[in-house]
């Protein structure tokens, strides 16, 4: 199969949705044996459920640079450390390939060993970033307490390369703490979006989907629906296999899932949405991984 385009802005533009994998394998990812983790962009139908994310022919790839103390803390407090998520447009370099050639390694610099500068600073598209914050939940081994009165509470800030600042997405404490969900801004601060799964129990549960109808998701998963921030109603969708606009979890093998531990997403853009509102929403996919699943790989 040819190499797909590079995924230049002007690119997703006509993209309605994307695949976001996780190129970075997390078995053993405990303690300070923390790396930091990689992201492959493929556009949607070049995945097929079980696929190994490096067998897909990806046009955008996204890498993290924190520091080691960062990624350590991360594991009693996910979403806590300060982080920057470079995304950038074309094909996957040699470093990123390699990085599972070994386990159990303590990566000291603040991104992936064999990287070099001229991969870090090439083909930029975009950055998604955060200081240090509270976390999402306090993590004692497979308990998970929410921090509802802890502030700032974890986002990403989306800019351009040339460093023009597009909007955030950031984590929502309110009543209903069990039910986790995010608001997407725009550059002037108005609320474009509010993301989270459906519920059940008056709003205070989450109501899982089961079955994977006509997308290549998990038999049994929580999506996150795209919606109108006042209305709560679900974005609809152009040209998607999707009905609604979402971040949806992809089954990507037994291998993937059970042994390396590498999430895959399918992100499904709202209908007319510019693709600066597409960068925003890619930052929330991510966002979302780093809170939610980042370090519940049974979830």
């Amino acid at each position: 199969m040819s190499a797909p385009e590079a995924l230049t802005i002007e690119r997703l533009e006509t993209n309605n949705d994307l695949i976001l994998a996780q190129s970075t394998s997390q078995c053993c990812r405990c303690c300070c044996f923390q790396q930091s983790i990689n992201w492959l962009l493929s556009e949607q139908d070049n995945f097929e459920p079980g696929a190994d994310p490096f067998t897909i022919p990806a046009n955008g790839w996204i890498h993290e640079e924190s520091s080691l103390m960062g990624r350590c803390c991360s594991w009693i407090l996910p979403g806590f450390r300060e982080v920057k998520y470079v995304q950038h447009a074309g094909q996957v370099p040699d470093s990123i390939k390699a990085e599972n050639d070994s386990c159990c390694t303590v990566q000291s610099q603040p991104y992936t060993k064999g990287m070099t500068e001229e991969e870090r600073t090439d083909n930029i598209v975009a950055t998604h970033e955060k200081k240090c914050t509270c976390g999402y939940c306090f993590n004692f081994g497979d308990l998970s307490f929410p921090i509802c009165n802890c502030f700032p509470l974890p986002y990403l800030a989306t800019s351009t390369k040339d460093g023009k600042y597009i909007g955030k997405t950031v984590y929502v404490c309110d009543g209903c703490c069990f039910v986790p969900k995010f608001d997407v801004f725009d550059s002037v601060g108005t609320k474009k979006y509010r993301i989270r799964p459906d519920t059940c129990c008056l709003g205070a549960c989450i109501m899982c989907r089961c079955g994977k109808g006509s997308t290549k998701g998990k038999c049994f998963r929580i999506p996150f629906i795209v919606r109108d921030p006042n209305t709560l109603e679900p974005l609809g969708v152009t040209g998607a296999q999707e009905s609604k606009a979402m971040v949806d979890t992809l089954w990507s093998g037994w291998a993937n899932e059970c042994c390396r531990m590498k999430n895959a997403y399918h992100l499904v853009f709202p209908e007319n949405s510019t693709a600066e509102e597409k960068l925003l929403l890619t930052g929330s996919g991510v966002l979302l991984d780093l809170t939610m699943f980042e370090q519940k790989q049974d979830e």
